[in-house]
């Protein structure tokens, strides 16, 4: 009597989480991996979705517990929680150590699409070959149906590997870059206070073995006020090549002197969400702006959500996080929903055809707990009708003279005693064994970190000067989208530095707010028309809205001006100005 062979699609899959390594057949370098299998129905089908973890991070060891990042940082983070729920919804979902992270081996190539791109590969392949149970793996047209969830770091490798494997149907990138050039050393002013973070970040996890271009990038940008440049041409070209934007029109993306562009390099067919922050200071609303629209230009269908929060510095921002922070929720339609259920709606919508009750609106701006708006696209303040005209201290000796004088130290002397009481009890708070201890315990831990207002401490370390342009009437304004421009530099010596921001002088409030805590730096002298960093923010009746012009900021630590002196800057603001009465 002959034995039947039941057929496994047709019988049910329980539940489990595992872990395993994935080879990159390119060059033997393993990748650790932990898989979610969902529970199965005979016959049921699931997709897939590879979820990345941020730099200096590691991946998902199950479905039950937080990454080692929202334990250190105050709870659950959108697209992690989205992974984890994934699992429990039907969806297989691969965690995996990023090469050169946790227990993958490899060191570090900052996203290199023949190296990164490879492991993402190589892991679908796996999924598709080698895992068990993969011929329950979901198929369209015979091919794999995969997505993709994480933030940061974790959403450059679902650009980067779209663009390199066209399994992806759809990715939720939050966070992330679009030109590293960009991103590092806008207009080739080096990032080096986050250069700094980022390399602390990275070397608990990676073991130390981290590229050498991020060295080569922190170290010349430390020297830049000697040598009156940021990064070399070389490491320029590194940073386009790791770029989603060396995948797109070439000449569109191309910023940089002497990097050349990517002919044979193709767009990513891909739909996306894309969650981007107007008060994330690595990689800013631009950056997304960037990325939808080049998406867009491709043919795919993209969703730009613009949240309040971010990538941040300590001091610098008020923040509830610890380096980073996402909106927890948004209204969508009717509903207050979970921002994680938000990108798991989308990835439904893509990956197994369920259409959401509420459409994805095109572009959705989070302005504040009351406030969120649907907009056909990001507005772009092109025509620039407020002129203004300045001047600001440059570096050097002039920016060390002006630290030290008296007015600024005292000012500083003042901060620190009225925060002192704050921060003792924030002290007391932490160690008051009374209390439960919950994700809000590190909420509280980052407001010690920030005891110090942010916007004094940049106002008395930058010293900032505000020129008004325009007072408000009435409450129902704000300012969403991107700033334009056109401004003209002259003074300085042969390489000047300035930065450039929105500023808000409020009624009652002593200090000058940088909108978001953007600022765009701009180097050299003469007449340039450039956009500035993407802003949203509510402004009040009485509110009084200028150009705020640094001759420093501490968010560019070490790049700044070598010679003391004055720059004089004249030209044309464009703001984004909405109409809320009208939304």
């Amino acid at each position: 009597m002959s034995r039947s062979h039941q057929n496994p699609k047709q019988s049910p899959l329980p539940a489990r989480d595992y872990h395993a390594t994935v080879v990159n057949p390119d060059d033997g370098i393993e990748i650790a991996i932990t898989v979610m299998q969902p529970a199965l129905a005979a016959g049921e089908s699931a997709p897939l979705i590879l979820h990345g973890h941020g730099f200096g991070g590691t991946r998902l060891t199950d479905r039950e517990q937080p990454s080692v990042y929202e334990s250190l940082s105050g709870g659950p983070l959108p697209s992690s929680e989205a992974a984890r729920r994934a699992a429990n919804a039907g969806y297989f979902v691969i965690s995996f150590d990023q090469r050169g992270f946790g227990e993958s081996g490899g060191h570090v190539h900052i996203m290199d699409p023949d190296i990164e791109g490879g492991d993402i590969s190589a892991i679908l392949d796996w999924a598709e070959h080698e895992m068990a149970h993969g011929e329950r793996l979901a198929r369209r047209d015979g091919r794999l149906v995969a997505g993709a969830l994480g933030l940061s770091y974790g959403g450059g490798f679902q650009m980067i590997g779209a663009a390199v494997d066209s399994r992806f149907v759809a990715i939720v990138p939050t966070a992330t870059w679009h030109d590293l050039r960009y991103s590092l050393a806008p207009d080739n002013v080096v990032k080096t206070a986050w250069g700094s973070g980022l390399v602390a970040l990275g070397l608990p996890t990676s073991g130390m073995d981290l590229d050498p271009i991020m060295y080569h990038a922190l170290l010349q940008g430390l020297a830049s006020p000697l040598t009156g440049r940021g990064v070399s041409n070389r490491v320029a070209q590194r940073l386009y090549d790791h770029s989603p934007a060396s995948f797109f029109d070439a000449d569109a993306a191309h910023e940089a002197e002497h990097v050349d562009p990517r002919p044979e390099r193709e767009p990513p067919q891909v739909d996306a969400l894309i969650l981007q922050g107007v008060g994330d200071t690595l990689f800013n609303l631009n950056e997304g702006l960037a990325s939808a629209n080049a998406l867009r230009a491709a043919g795919n269908d993209v969703s730009l959500v613009v949240m309040r929060h971010g990538h941040s510095l300590p001091f610098l921002e008020d923040i509830d996080r610890i380096a980073y922070q996402t909106d927890a929720h948004l209204a969508w339609g009717d509903q207050r929903v979970e921002t994680a259920a938000f990108e798991l709606a989308w990835l439904d919508w893509k990956l197994k055809g369920e259409p959401p009750a509420t459409a994805f609106p095109h572009t959705w701006v989070i302005l504040d707990d009351d406030t969120q708006l649907a907009m056909e696209e990001l507005p772009v303040a092109r025509e620039r009708t407020l002129a203004f005209e300045g001047r600001a201290a440059t570096g050097g000796l002039d920016l060390l003279k002006g630290v030290l004088r008296e007015d600024t130290l005292g000012g500083l002397w003042h901060l620190v005693a009225a925060t002192t009481s704050k921060a003792t009890d924030l002290v007391k708070r932490w160690l008051d064994g009374d209390n439960d201890r919950d994700e809000h315990d590190t909420a509280l831990l980052a407001r010690l970190v920030n005891a110090l207002p942010a916007d004094r401490v940049d106002e008395l370390a930058s010293g900032g000067v505000f020129l008004p342009l325009k007072t408000i009437t009435g409450d129902d304004h704000a300012l969403i989208g991107i700033p334009t421009v056109e401004i003209d530099i002259t003074g300085g010596g042969p390489s000047p530095v300035a930065f450039v921001g929105i500023g808000i002088q409020r009624p009652g409030v002593s200090t000058t707010l940088l909108v978001n805590k953007q600022v765009r730096p701009i180097r050299g002298a003469g007449q340039r028309t450039i956009e500035l960093n993407g802003i949203a923010t509510r402004i009040y009746d009485g509110d009084t809205v200028g150009l705020l012009v640094y001759g420093y900021h501490p968010q560019y630590l070490a790049s700044f001006s070598a010679i003391p002196g004055h720059i004089d800057v004249a030209g044309q603001l464009g703001l984004p100005w909405v109409d809320l009465s009208a939304c």
